[in-house]
């Protein structure tokens, strides 16, 4: 079952307690999936189309409960769902003009309405139902691994803008679009998403969108940790590599066993222990140093590198230079 389907599987399980928010969630559906039709003698035909077998059962039983009424169901193959099921709703009959203006489909003259029926939804309860019936007859969810999409497709613009407005009331965001003769009410936020979820009822589809959040947002975090310290580690890397550079410049230029003795100890350990850390190289020392007196001293041999590579004929380590150096000891302060 896809993930849609299981949503408005879990929604079509939902039973009003209170006959009104029954009527309104009837009326979406049979407005989003119901057409009219004249038959013979001028009498209406109400014609409805579902994909889901869970939608087609409830609008079934919502007739029957509410109206007492039987309509003729059929189920056929459609090319256009792929060969899959198509079910289908026939309901006619003296009385249906009165059922139909008592959803709010016909107004007192018989009329369709294009847009939503304010009595319909004039409680907060029903309006609530409302969304549910218009999500389950012509509603999208996007799974929750997916970027954040919710939509209601509608035939009239009328039913668009007050699903919108009726929206609204309930503090969830929307827009309208129009495409392939269909006027899309669409919402592209992950909190809109799961604030309507939240409002119609489908609780476990949005423990699954929570649940796909909170790892999702885990993700990014470990990440962006390994990210960092992918990054810091470079780092470290490239300066150790610097720092023996210049070691072996300065080995080269005059040798090591010129330098001070504070700067000897910290350039040979770091020939000696090139992954080692700043702390690390600390840690070795006799006696031990902190991370910042060996930074500084790092520091002092990277300039005299720097000096002696301005040098004329420092930075090949040249005989000349080296014994320029020879039995001299660098004053590094």
């Amino acid at each position: 079952m896809s993930h849609i389907a299981e949503v408005k599987d879990e929604l079509a399980r939902i039973r009003a307690s209170r006959r009104c928010c029954r009527l309104a969630e009837l009326s979406a559906l049979l407005h989003l999936e119901g057409s009219l039709h004249l038959g013979s003698g001028d009498s209406l035909i109400l014609h409805t189309e579902s994909e889901n077998a869970a939608v087609a059962r409830k609008m079934f039983r919502l007739l029957r409960e509410l109206f007492g009424l039987l309509p003729e169901l059929r189920v056929e193959r459609s090319p256009r769902l792929r060969g899959h099921n198509c079910y289908q709703l026939f309901l006619a009959g003296e009385g249906l003009p009165q059922v139909l203006n008592e959803l709010g489909l016909l107004d007192d003259s018989l009329r369709p309405v294009l847009g939503v029926p304010a009595r319909m939804v004039r409680k907060h309860c029903c309006g609530i139902s409302y969304l549910r019936g218009a999500f389950l007859g012509g509603g999208y969810v996007s799974r929750p691994d997916l970027p954040a999409h919710l939509e209601i497709n509608t035939q009239h613009r009328e039913m668009a803008e007050g699903l919108r407005e009726l929206l609204g009331r309930y503090g969830i965001r929307a827009q309208i679009t129009e495409r392939r003769n269909m006027v899309t009410l669409y919402a592209k936020s992950r909190t809109d998403q799961a604030d309507f979820l939240a409002l119609v009822g489908a609780h476990d589809a949005l423990l699954r969108l929570q649940s796909e959040c909170v790892l999702r947002e885990l993700r990014e975090s470990v990440n962006r940790r390994v990210n960092s310290e992918t990054a810091n580690l470079e780092k470290a890397v490239d300066a150790a590599q610097r720092q023996i550079r210049d070691i072996r410049l300065i080995e080269n230029s005059i040798g090591l066993e010129n330098l001070p003795s504070t700067l000897r100890s910290v350039a040979t350990l770091r020939l000696e222990h090139p992954e080692a850390t700043l702390k690390e190289l600390g840690d070795l020392m006799h006696p031990a140093l902190s991370k910042s007196a060996v930074y500084h001293r790092i520091r002092r041999l990277s300039r005299m590198a720097a000096e002696m590579e301005r040098m004329p004929g420092s930075g090949n380590g040249s005989p000349a230079c080296r014994n320029r150096g020879r039995g001299k000891a660098i004053d590094a302060t």
